[in-house]
């Protein structure tokens, strides 16, 4: 897409989630928590044993390496073999902080989507309001001149044309409140994409649509990122408990030593094997394994929490964003055109008696306000629209 080509919502969702810093170190973190289930699982490294052996401290042959029979130079090698479970249970381990950071990265990743296409609505519905005033200023400017000569010709009292003026001065003062509030949204729109915010933009989706029905969207509440992080955080939980109980079972190593001893005192060779005694578990394993369970089950509150704010949430937002959609169409087939309509008789009954103006200005007035109050409801269901659309990975294209 050209620079310069209207920025659609599309586009705008796209681009934040491009160049955004925070899902750049997200996933960072995902290839590394991903390098890191190679290396997990895997036997302990070799130690290399060096030493003297039975080297004699007193007597006649103190600190002598060559004249006791016992005294040797001593090279070894030592490997420890941890469980196979225990090997399988820390690679699944690691497999689960891959299974949570992409969980994490799905979910900060529709985060910014929804808050670029909310920060994208705002300023289209900114800048949509400014456009809306700056239409309707010639019919307000058009009124002052209109009673202004009818003062001239005595057709009118000074008080109308008072209250036609007052009119104008306020219309104008929404309107520079409406560019203001339309130039702060631009630049929270920067905050989402830098220099691209600058580019105008392409004309709104109807919001009228969503990716999937919305029965589903209850239905499949557990599939929603912001619930998959907490299930990839039971997993892990769960598999922190296996490796607790696991540690109740002893590991062994296995060791091979070589003593070189001076002539005429033979070399040696030492093989020993070692187990681990998990006798005392009552103190040490045992309250690992409490400490586990516990925060499991502190997750599956936390999860359970969410779960039902999140189905509230959800509900409320299928809702509104039903009624929106009714109101919506309500003020653009309608009532819009109604005030529109009114506003015309008001100005041809004016214009044909000469009588007074207030019925204009009050026409004038009122068809502003529905106009203002449409364009808002049409904003309100974008972001009705935005909250639902960006609940998981199936996003509609506007």
């Amino acid at each position: 897409m050209a620079d310069n080509a209207p920025l659609t919502l599309t586009a705008a969702v796209e681009l934040a989630a491009s160049h955004s810093p925070a899902l750049l170190a997200r996933q960072a973190a995902v290839q590394a928590a991903d390098a890191l289930v190679v290396s997990a699982g895997q036997l302990p490294d070799p130690e290399l044993i060096v030493g003297l052996e039975d080297v004699p401290v007193t007597g006649d042959l103190a600190l002598s390496l060559s004249r006791d029979e016992f005294t040797g130079r001593k090279i070894g090698v030592m490997q420890s073999f941890p469980r196979k479970l225990k090997r399988d249970l820390r690679r699944q381990r690691a497999g689960n902080d891959v299974q949570l950071t992409q969980a994490q990265h799905e979910d900060d990743s529709l985060l910014i989507r929804r808050e670029a296409a909310l920060s994208w609505i705002s300023a289209y519905v900114a800048e949509q309001r400014v456009r809306r005033l700056q239409a309707l200023e010639p019919l307000l400017l058009l009124q002052t001149r209109i009673a202004d000569a009818g003062v001239s010709s005595g057709r009118l009292t000074a008080a109308e044309s008072l209250a036609a003026q007052s009119a104008l001065i306020e219309f104008r003062d929404r309107v520079q409140v409406a560019e203001q509030a339309a130039r702060r949204a631009r630049l929270d729109l920067r905050r989402w994409l830098a220099q691209d915010a600058d580019r105008a933009l392409a004309e709104a989706p109807g919001f009228d649509q969503l990716p999937v029905p919305t029965d589903q969207l209850l239905s499949g509440i557990h599939e929603h990122a912001s619930l998959r992080t907490y299930d990839a955080r039971l997993e892990a939980a769960r598999t922190d408990i296996a490796l607790a109980q696991a540690e109740k079972r002893p590991d062994w190593s296995v060791e091979l030593d070589y003593a070189n001893r001076a002539a005429p005192f033979s070399d040696m060779v030492t093989l020993e094997f070692r187990i681990g005694l998990p006798l005392f578990s009552g103190r040490r394993q045992d309250p690992v394994i409490a400490a586990k369970r516990a925060q499991l089950h502190q997750v599956e509150a936390e999860r359970e929490s969410i779960l039902q704010m999140h189905a509230a949430e959800i509900a409320q937002e299928i809702a509104d964003w039903e009624a929106l959609k009714l109101r919506v169409k309500t003020y653009e087939s309608q009532l819009v055109p109604l005030s529109q309509a009114r506003t015309r008789v008001a100005r041809a009954a004016f214009e044909s008696s000469m009588s007074s103006i207030k019925p204009v200005v009050e026409a004038s007035a009122q068809e502003i306000e529905t106009q203002m109050q449409a364009l808002e409801l049409r904003g309100q269901l974008g972001r009705a629209w935005a909250f639902l659309n960006y609940l998981q990975n199936q996003g509609v294209t506007p």
